[in-house]
């Protein structure tokens, strides 16, 4: 199993960053690092998304939330072939929000995706980023 993380400290309260990773309506709206998605980010739901980095693949993911704190996207093939979990965990902190995102990736198969692999800890570095001027941008506003 190899993992990718990244995470960030926000000036803004957990309900808006929770807001801003789970409103499916605008993850194309800003640099969410998503340029299609079909279906609702709902506890027990499955999306369907398009990245620049999945080489115009749609990938489809189980979503499993506990609401404000946790939420897993979860995909892959069947008998343990190749499994990739993204967890996006918040947590306040001092007045902010510490936002975690981490993934795993496993199985058989996991090795084989040799060079053609994007790097994946910038995709998460920028992602953090990102949820961080939306966050904080629509904290201020309210």
């Amino acid at each position: 199993m190899e993992y990718f993380e990244s995470e960030a400290l926000i000036n803004a309260r957990a309900s808006t960053v929770w807001e801003v990773i789970t409103d499916s309506g605008n993850l194309t709206v800003w640099e969410s690092g998503i340029t299609a998605i079909d279906g609702e980010l709902r506890n027990g739901g499955t999306i369907r998304i398009r990245t620049p980095d999945a080489g115009g693949r749609t990938l489809r993911l189980r979503v499993e939330q506990m609401p404000g704190e946790v939420m897993t996207w979860t995909s892959g093939l069947p008998l343990g072939l190749f499994r990739r979990v993204r967890t996006f965990t918040l947590s306040p902190r001092a007045g902010l929000t510490h936002l975690k995102v981490r993934e795993e990736v496993s199985g058989l198969l996991a090795g084989l995706r040799g060079g053609i692999r994007p790097d994946t800890t910038r995709l998460l570095y920028d992602y953090c980023r990102a949820v961080t001027k939306r966050a904080e941008l629509l904290d201020r506003s309210s």
